[in-house]
Formats: structure tokens, C-alpha cells, sequence
């Protein structure tokens, strides 16, 4: 038996065989080094997307935050003013009973004195708890010298929490003298914790 002849591909098969070869080994490649990087690309643009949508919302709570901020602060500025214009109930007490002691201090003598007691109880809605603001009112009549009646207005003007000054009238002595009387309409507003029940 002769030896078989080892069969040649002819030339058009050898280059296809290396052709197929060389696109194995390029998809290969692709598959080992390329895809898993496209892969990455492709979710680091989704990624992106999410964060810009993340960055907008941050930027809508950051300018929301700093309108409720600015809001507290007003409402801050809006509690002090507050404080300092309404006496708790036990200090209107207190600063009634302490209001001859006060006028005699600054060496005005009180020549009446009508604590004409609490006016007209308004209820203020809050949202947590209903305040009520309580209005009393003083009537007094000085008299003294000009510098020592300039000296209780400014304290009373002065006074925190504020004492409202209604009116103010004064009748200078005749002949030149420094002495005067003055008539003064005083209201304090007190901040009760709640409206007391009818008949109390």
C-alpha cells in the first residue's frame, strides 16, 4: 500500500483558516480587555445621569433649606420683639406693685393712682397652644421737677418688657418754676398660658 499523500489545502482555505483564526482572537480580545470597559462606560453614563437628577434635588432642599432657615430667624426676631414687649403674668404683677416704689426712686411724688386692673383678655392662635394676651392699665398723676419727670419717662421707656405709654399730658407750674404734674395712661400687655374658665 502506498503512503498516503498528505492533502494540501489550496490557498483560499489557508487564509480563510487564518482569517478565522485572527477573528477568534480578536473576539477573544474584545471579550477579555474591551467589553468589560464598554460595560463601565455604559453605567458610568447611567451613573452620571442619576448624580446630576442626585446634584438638582440637593440644589431644591438646599434653597428650600434656606428659605425655612431664614424663616425660623425671622420668627426668632419675631419671639424677642415679642418677649420684649409682654410681661409674663407674675412680672405684671410685680412691676404693678412696684411701680409707686419706682416713681417715689426717681423723686417724683405720686399725687394719684388708679390701677384700673385687667382690660379685655384676647386670645392669639398658635398652632401648639392658644396664648392669651391680657392689657391692664395704669393711670397715674406726678408731679415733680422737669429732670426728675424726664427721669421716670425715660425709665418707663426704657422698662422691659415694654410699658405702653398711651398718652402723657403735663401742666407746668405758673412763674417760671421747674415743677410740673403729669397725667400718664400706662398699659402693660402679660401673656397668659391659657384662658381662664368663666366665673374663675
Amino acid at each position: 500500500m502506498t503512503p498516503r499523500r498528505m492533502h494540501v489545502p489550496p490557498k483560499a482555505t489557508r487564509h480563510a483558516f487564518s482569517a478565522a483564526l485572527v477573528l477568534i482572537g480578536v473576539l477573544a480580545l474584545y471579550n477579555q480587555v474591551l467589553a468589560p470597559h464598554l460595560g463601565y462606560l455604559h453605567a458610568m453614563q447611567r451613573f452620571g445621569a442619576v448624580v446630576d437628577r442626585v446634584a438638582e434635588e440637593r440644589d431644591r432642599i438646599s434653597s428650600t433649606l434656606d428659605a425655612k432657615v431664614s424663616q425660623w430667624h425671622a420668627l426668632q426676631h419675631e419671639l424677642t420683639g415679642l418677649d420684649e414687649g409682654v410681661f409674663t403674668a407674675d412680672d405684671a404683677k410685680a412691676f404693678v406693685r412696684g411701680l409707686l416704689p419706682l416713681v417715689e426712686e426717681t423723686g417724683c411724688v405720686v399725687v394719684l393712682a388708679d390701677f384700673a386692673g385687667p382690660g379685655k383678655a384676647d386670645r392669639v392662635e398658635e398652632p401648639n397652644q392658644p396664648v392669651v394676651i391680657e392689657a391692664s392699665h395704669v393711670n397715674l398723676v406726678v408731679r415733680g421737677q422737669v429732670d426728675t419727670l424726664s427721669l421716670l419717662l425715660q425709665r418707663l421707656g426704657d422698662h422691659r418688657p415694654k410699658i405702653w405709654i398711651d398718652s402723657c399730658q403735663c401742666d407746668f407750674a405758673e412763674g417760671g418754676a421747674r415743677q410740673a404734674e403729669c397725667s400718664l395712661a400706662l398699659t402693660l400687655y402679660a401673656a397668659q398660658d391659657r384662658l381662664e374658665p368663666a366665673g374663675k
